[in-house]
């Protein structure tokens, strides 16, 4: 296949995949599935990129509640991977639970952040969101009492020789779970640092409320919060992701499903004041999937085209090391260092549109490069000087 046919395929698939991701469907998600997958012939490639943007089990539950055929081998595979999700979900699921039961005996309250939480509160059933781990937010005090409560329970710490003293522990830190229905589920504690506002949402433990279906040690945020969290996570991961490691549209399926769950009790005035870049996030992902009729007049979303250059990254540095212009000569890679984002990433990002494309694409993005350059060079400076 020449590299033509294999974008055009990898572009079909992306939209198919991209209608998909939402939580729930509607009659005008159903009617245009159905046109998209009469069409569309990228067969060969579908469930490998269905699975590498964490959507296979969305796929294969939208397309049977449709009652849509697929050919047999594609039906297969995606109503195998559907089966392995629902496994790793029940496995993490038993361990957040024996989690919970730790830290409810030791006192600790988490806030259980992304993948679980949004499984548990967003999806007809938990499968359907794919989790890799399980993430806890905890208060910088109780950190050393969990990680001795987990390995006193048989979890595994990475580096095993982490620090357990408050002052000196990192802001995050790595488990492994005993084994469990033959996993091990990876559990990844973070604190919120002064230097960092990753969780800023979060500081606040008394905006949480035990996630019921758990216990009562593990917590869930507000929508507000999450979405606001989630938001600049995504814009966070899109610096670094490329053709190959893309921003998985799972991504996009929690922001579109949290949303259409809490349309009517999401301070719109104020995400329309202070947060210009969600909402572009969404106008973004409505281009993909359409908006229910009921909420047209509740989300107050721009009518916009979709924008150009859909699931295209930059091809320069940071997205690819630096040692890759001897693939493609130095000049080169400059040029594509400093070369304009596509549209559908400057809005992601930037949270722009109009004529400030170019402005942005042209000038912001070759600064903010420069800028990181910049840093980089002053922290090997500074850890140069300080050895002895």
């Amino acid at each position: 296949m020449d590299n033509s046919n294999r974008f055009e395929s990898i572009d079909s698939t992306y939209r198919l995949l991209a209608l998909c991701a939402r939580a729930a469907g509607h009659p005008v998600f159903y009617e245009r599935l159905a046109n998209q997958v009469e069409r569309f012939d990228a067969w060969h490639i579908l469930p490998s990129q269905a699975e590498l943007h964490g959507m296979a089990p969305l796929l294969w539950h939208h397309v049977h509640t449709a009652g849509i055929s697929l050919p047999a081998g594609v039906e297969q595979t995606l109503r195998g991977l559907h089966l392995r999700h629902r496994l790793f979900n029940h496995t993490h699921l038993t361990v957040l639970k024996k989690i919970n039961a730790l830290f409810e005996q030791a006192g600790i309250r988490a806030v259980l952040l992304k993948g679980l939480a949004l499984a548990l509160q967003y999806y007809p059933e938990p499968a359907l969101r794919p989790v890799s781990d399980i993430d806890l937010l905890l208060e910088r005090k109780d950190m050393p009492l969990a990680v001795n409560v987990l390995t006193d329970a048989g979890f595994f710490l990475y580096p095993p020789h982490a620090s357990r003293t408050s002052d000196l522990l990192p802001s995050e830190l790595k488990m492994d779970s005993p084994l469990t229905d033959g996993i091990r589920v990876q559990v990844e504690l973070h604190t919120p640092s002064t230097r960092d506002h990753t969780y800023e949402e979060f500081k606040n433990l008394d905006a949480a409320h035990p996630l019921a279906s758990v216990g009562n040690a593990i917590y869930i945020s507000t929508p507000l919060n999450t979405l606001r969290y989630l938001s600049r996570h995504l814009r966070r991961h899109l610096f670094a992701a490329t053709e190959a490691k893309p921003l998985p549209l799972k991504w996009m399926a929690d922001m579109v499903s949290l949303v259409e769950q809490n349309a009517e009790i999401l301070d719109w005035a104020s995400l329309q004041r202070f947060d210009s870049v969600l909402l572009n996030q969404l106008e973004v992902f409505y281009n993909l999937t359409p908006l229910p009729a009921h909420l047209k007049v509740v989300i107050p979303l721009r009518q916009s085209s979709s924008p150009q250059g859909v699931n295209q990254y930059p091809c320069g540095w940071p997205q690819h090391s630096f040692s890759d212009w001897r693939h493609v000569g130095v000049f080169e890679f400059l040029r594509r260092t400093f070369s304009s984002p596509s549209e559908w990433w400057l809005r992601l990002y930037y949270g722009i549109g109009g004529g400030k494309m170019v402005w942005y694409g042209r000038i912001i993005y070759p600064l903010q490069i420069i800028k990181r350059i910049l840093l980089i060079l002053l922290q090997r400076q500074f850890f140069t000087v300080q050895k002895p």
